[in-house]
């Protein structure tokens, strides 16, 4: 067994590393996402909100979407205003409590987040077509190997 000091050495190298290959995808891609998000002229609270619909993939109160972006109630309201707005966001009383109000993607709001999904995959793929083939078959084994410990019932291979 590796001893205690082995392991800490291990976990910051490879936390390291992780960190630098994260960092180099997300400066590839940050001139690109930037000029895209900007373009939709809506405030980073508000981009977050959308995420938190699309992963939720169901209606959710307004008080819920606040707690899962770090806003108070009212802030969290006045985002969910202006995105009804812009027509992204539908928002509907509750069958069960009229008081609640429901938040979900709208049609437009869905495509918008697709097409950065589309994009961010676009970019990924651009850059791991550049990687030798037995570099990417190494490293798509060692990412399905760490996916299938961290969360295996995400793993697609």
């Amino acid at each position: 067994m590796p001893a205690i000091n082995d392991i800490d050495e291990s976990v910051s190298a490879t936390s390291a590393v992780l960190f630098r290959f994260l960092d180099t995808l997300a400066c590839q891609q940050s001139a690109r996402t930037a000029d895209s998000l900007a373009a939709t002229d809506m405030t980073l609270s508000q981009l977050r909100m959308l995420f938190v619909l699309h992963r939720e993939n169901e209606a959710v109160s307004v008080n819920t979407l606040a707690d899962a972006v770090g806003l108070s109630l009212a802030a969290a309201g006045r985002g969910a205003d202006r995105l009804v707005g812009l027509e992204l966001v539908d928002r509907r009383e509750d069958q069960e409590d009229r008081r609640v109000k429901r938040l979900s993607l709208t049609d437009k709001g869905r495509a918008l987040l697709d097409e950065q999904f589309t994009q961010h995959a676009d970019d990924l793929t651009d850059v791991v077509a550049t990687l030798p083939e037995d570099l990417r078959n190494t490293f798509r084994n060692t990412l399905s190997d760490v996916l299938t410990h961290l969360s295996p019932e995400k793993v697609t291979s």
